[in-house]
């Protein structure tokens, strides 16, 4: 019994750790922890701290939103931390964010349009 409530605590923990490393993608949250001084708590920076193992490929293979590792990898700078607390500069992140989504996106519908029309067997004409 106290196997199975160990596993269930342990699961929990994953979804919820999962869960808060995957809001890290969203510049508006980061602001949001930011203005509340989140980011001046020792005990929430060694939680930041603690998250990179989710960078590891036995982790990192169940994000939805990989970009959060970035973010991960930027909030263990000081610096990073105080300027999300500035709406102006959360603001630019996202718009930077978007930006690349969007050419992202466009580049890889091209990519893989050239791909299909390569990969067409020639027509045969008679």
């Amino acid at each position: 019994m106290a196997l199975k409530a160990q596993e269930d605590s342990e699961k929990y923990r994953f979804q919820v750790e999962l869960e808060f490393v995957q809001c890290l993608a969203n510049p508006q949250y980061l602001n949001f922890l930011g203005q509340r001084g989140y980011f001046k708590e020792k005990e929430f920076v060694n939680y930041l701290a603690y998250l990179q193992y989710w960078k590891r490929q036995e982790y990192a293979k169940y994000l939805k939103y990989p970009q959060c590792l970035h973010f991960l990898d930027l909030l263990q700078s000081e610096h990073f931390r105080r300027e999300l607390a500035n709406t102006q500069c959360t603001k630019y992140i996202e718009d930077q964010q978007l930006l690349h989504w969007h050419h992202y996106t466009k580049k890889r519908m091209q990519f893989q349009h050239q791909i299909m029309s390569h990969s067409k067997p020639a027509a045969s004409s008679k």
